[in-house]
């Protein structure tokens, strides 16, 4: 089968289209032959080597690409919650080898969730870590409330976009901040205003807030104090180790500053995550903007421009798409 790897870390053109041995799954895990995959700054991180020294996560070779959706061919083991023919979604462990740009991988079940019936497949490849992430930082993590002010910087990206409709639909009051080709998608999404951060500083936004959400690691929680109401909370993505650390110390010296609050929003996902994201999805509260559509050709392409930071909603990869025509 094909498959997008590489063999060392660096930057997006180690990446190449290989032919790999289809996989076999174990007891506990499935075959999913692949409809689409989306793409996540977790997958560029990675192939880059930024969690290199993190036991856990086994050196290249590698796949890249962690969310999916697709059918069950084949079932490890014996009976199980999932059965071939089934349509599901999910996202695989960072910490393996397996990739889902390919034609297809083995999964463990505990890690998808049956896709619902009206949800097109590349739609439920956005959901897992974008949508998973933005739902629970402002379901679980800030319990967001009716009325409720909240700032999302990074407001146009595949997180922040998902936050801006969840939070619509809490019925918060939503500020958001992107770039200035972006102001008409995000004010599209339901935001009631946003902030074009090359026009405007927001720390100059004459605003406070009740929960500031950071997607984009643009803002860091010492500066966000001077935005947030009292007992407001600020929550970043942890998208850098430098990130990870400034708001973990925020944690322990916010409530002395201004008595706010902050913390970093670590993923737990698997597969009540993932129905939950469907249940939203199949309800019409999350609704993925897909950008782009590539083949597994395009995938190094594909996330050199999103490691610019400017992209809007999601990238998609159909491994069934084949490349376009030179000329």
């Amino acid at each position: 089968m094909r498959a997008v790897t590489y063999d060392r870390y660096g930057p997006p053109d180690v990446l190449h289209v290989a032919e790999v041995a289809d996989p076999v799954p174990a007891a506990g895990e499935v075959l999913v032959r692949i409809e689409a995959a989306s793409l996540n700054p977790l997958d560029w991180k990675l192939r880059e080597g930024h969690l290199r020294f993190a036991p856990p996560v086994k050196a290249p070779p590698r796949g890249t690409g962690t969310d999916l959706a697709g059918t069950i061919v084949a079932v490890g083991g014996g009976p199980g919650p999932r059965h071939v023919g089934e349509r599901v979604f999910g996202s695989l462990s960072p910490f393996g080898r397996a990739g889902s740009c390919a034609e297809a991988c083995v999964v463990a079940v505990h890690r998808l969730a049956p896709v619902p019936d009206g949800v097109a497949a590349d739609a439920a490849a956005c959901l897992p870590i974008a949508g998973g992430t933005a739902v629970q930082a402002l379901a679980d993590d800030a319990q967001l409330a009716s009325g409720q002010r909240l700032l999302v910087v990074g407001a146009a990206g595949g997180v922040g976009h998902f936050a801006v409709q969840y939070a619509k639909h809490a019925g918060a009051r939503v500020v958001g901040v992107c770039g200035p080709d972006n102001v008409a998608f995000v004010a599209g999404l339901g935001a009631d205003r946003v902030i074009d951060y090359r026009s405007t500083d927001v720390l100059a936004s004459g605003e406070t807030f009740d929960v500031i959400f950071d997607a984009a690691n643009a803002l860091d929680w010492r500066r966000a104090q001077r935005l947030l109401a009292r007992g407001g909370l600020y929550l970043g993505t942890a998208g850098s180790t430098t990130s990870a650390i400034a708001t973990g110390v925020g944690a322990v010296l916010a409530p002395w500053f201004g008595g706010t609050r902050a913390r970093n929003v670590v993923l737990n996902g698997g597969a009540a995550a993932w129905r939950r994201l469907g249940d939203l999805a199949a309800r019409g509260i999350l609704a993925p903007h897909v950008e782009r559509r590539v083949g597994l050709e395009e995938v190094a392409g594909a996330q050199a421009a999103m490691q610019t930071g400017h992209g809007r909603g999601k990238v998609v990869v159909l491994p069934q798409l084949m490349p376009r025509a030179a000329g």
